[in-house]
């Protein structure tokens, strides 16, 4: 059983994006379906879901360092990847990537989760420094700079494509510590992705806890159902 984070030694926290402060709307598969329409093809919303859940988690990013290693040219490559294969039926893949490579990059496609306010306030009143570190591309910066409920709050924004590695490598925690001036040990790494997020954070010195909004995943790591329980553990701690 791995420990609880120590919360007496936490001075930042590095808050994962897309599953954790940010969810796409219209969702994915939406996003995806109407782009074919647009160019003509009908697709069932939930074979496209499918296609895209496979194709996401089997493309793996090799930048030219390696496993992990990543550019902003290494993410758009694999995104075109991705795109040609969730949607082959399209008679102009170029433009549908283009499409939806705009379309991910405007905040209004994406939306907070409710209890991200309420989160992000009681940090910030703890006199807790606020990190967003996410495997995303300089898109990012736009979509959090442009949601009111995020931009005010984040005191440090660590891009995989901007720092040259993605998570789970130990080089994207190195690049959160320097981004927030803190050891690692006193910063608290809280994300959705149990590798990328909790074990990488771990391995790389750093307190983890897994956001699990669904509670589905059987792990044997601490865990909070959203980010309400993440401020309860604080108190509880207290």
């Amino acid at each position: 059983m791995s420990k609880q984070p120590n919360w007496d030694l936490i001075a930042g926290i590095v808050l994962d994006a897309v599953g954790t402060l940010i969810k796409p709307v219209p969702s994915v598969a939406d996003a995806y379906t109407e782009a074919a329409r647009r160019q003509g093809v009908e697709l069932n919303r939930d074979e496209v879901r499918a296609r895209f859940n496979r194709h996401f988690q089997s493309d793996e990013v090799r930048g030219d360092r390696g496993i992990h290693s990543t550019d902003e040219a290494t993410e758009i490559r694999r995104w075109r990847r991705i795109v040609t294969k969730v949607l082959p039926e399209v008679p102009d893949p170029q433009t549908t990537f283009a499409e939806l490579w705009d379309h991910f990059g405007r905040p209004e496609s994406w939306q907070c989760f409710p209890d991200v306010a309420p989160a992000l306030r009681a940090i910030h009143e703890a006199g807790i420094a606020v990190c967003v570190g996410s495997n995303f591309d300089s898109r990012l910066r736009r979509v959090v700079m442009g949601l009111p409920d995020l931009s005010w709050a984040v005191d440090a924004l660590v891009i995989s494509s901007e720092v040259g590695f993605r998570k789970p490598h130990a080089s994207f925690f190195e690049a959160v510590c320097q981004r927030l001036g803190l050891p690692a040990w006193q910063i608290l790494c809280v994300g959705d992705d149990l590798e990328n997020d909790v074990r990488g954070a771990m391995r790389a010195g750093l307190s983890a806890l897994l956001l699990d909004r669904g509670a589905e995943r059987p792990h044997d790591f601490p865990h909070v159902p959203d980010l309400t329980a993440l401020l309860d553990s604080r108190l509880a701690e207290a």
